[in-house]
């Protein structure tokens, strides 16, 4: 099963209150790590239980043993406690022993009302690890793996359906595209959006230009479509303004331009394919092949070819490389000129 698979289980499981006694969540991306431990906090315990039976550590303040006492205790006036450690990747950093070594004892007997969750962001566990398997088998091992960038999207989707809203295909993908692959940070401004779109309501272009501050014309997304469409006067008014624009970084630009031309070369390698063939080549949602297959007649492999060389060297000038003069609006604006043309 895949991270965004594993994450809707769990939630579904916490919901329903049917809670094991550990979880270990480790990995890349530390969005779900924070999502599933504030689940627990929130479906474990009532508001009225978390002062005397919610208890928080972190790993650079805490030992091992003074994490397993902390477990044994009992809850009070409670079913159970919860016990989170929180920043548990500092405990790898101390010296050649792993302290879970020292937790072992503990995870094959753990206390039946206490909930621990052990928090261990930015990478995985050595997988291993005869603890970290024997774990797996018993209680609940929750890998977060990075969302890839065709994915975002879709789950952006999922995410709003999820707080009772629509967004259309294009709008997900615009806040995607300009706000990265930074998980956090793209579904804290998707909550903003939610917060300000009633129950059943749409998100917008209009709502997402104004909470979130990105341009409904004026965007990569739409810099991509002009410059696929051979639109030149459309592509420089674009550039113009993303040049400009302090959160449009020139070097995120040129890295989102690259991956939309390489997209169109997935294009002319696979003719004659059906549009969910072609979709799932470009990695795409069937709703954007259209614009893709278009865009690719209007840059042969030829001229696809010679746009990469741009593209690269466009990369270079904006780290400096053979750039003593022109800023980032400049070298957009120019980057533009020369593949439009």
């Amino acid at each position: 099963m895949s991270t965004t698979d594993d994450f809707r289980k769990l939630r579904k499981e916490f919901s329903s209150g049917t809670f094991k006694q550990v979880y270990f969540l480790h990995g890349e991306e530390p969005f779900f790590i924070d999502r599933v431990a504030a689940e627990i906090e929130q479906h474990a315990l009532q508001e009225h239980e978390r002062d005397f039976n919610l208890t928080i550590l972190y790993g650079k303040d805490t030992e091992p043993s003074a994490l397993v006492d902390t477990c044994l205790r009992y809850p009070m006036m409670a079913e159970r406690q919860v016990v989170v450690l929180r920043e548990a990747q500092a405990w790898v950093q101390r010296g050649n022993a792993d302290p879970f070594d020292k937790l072992d004892p503990y995870f094959k007997n753990p206390t039946p009302s206490t909930v621990l969750v052990i928090c261990y962001k930015h990478k995985k566990a050595d997988g291993r690890k005869a603890w970290l398997k024997d774990l797996a088998k018993r209680q609940v091992v929750f890998t977060s793996d990075k969302l890839k960038e065709e994915k975002l999207p879709g789950w952006v989707q999922q995410y709003v359906t999820h707080h009772k809203r629509r967004i259309g295909p294009v709008e997900s993908k615009l806040l995607a595209d300009h706000l990265g692959s930074d998980l956090g940070k793209l579904i804290n401004e998707v909550e903003k959006l939610c917060l300000v779109c009633e129950p059943g309501g749409s998100i917008t272009s209009d709502l997402i230009q104004r909470y979130v501050g990105i341009s409904k014309e004026f965007n990569i997304f739409e810099l991509q479509n002009a410059m696929g469409n051979r639109d030149h006067y459309k592509a420089q008014r674009i550039a113009q303004f993303l040049g400009s624009d302090r959160n449009s970084p020139l070097v995120l630009t040129i890295g989102l331009l690259s991956s939309y031309f390489a997209k169109l070369g997935v294009v002319h390698a696979n003719p004659g394919k059906s549009q969910a063939d072609l979709a799932a080549a470009l990695k795409v949602p069937p709703y954007f092949v259209r614009d893709y297959a278009g865009a690719a007649r209007n840059y042969p492999p030829a001229k696809l070819k010679a746009v990469q060389h741009l593209l690269r060297e466009a990369d270079l000038r904006s780290k400096g490389v053979g750039n003593s003069s022109a800023d980032d609006g400049d070298l957009l604006r120019e980057l533009v000129a020369r593949v439009v043309m």
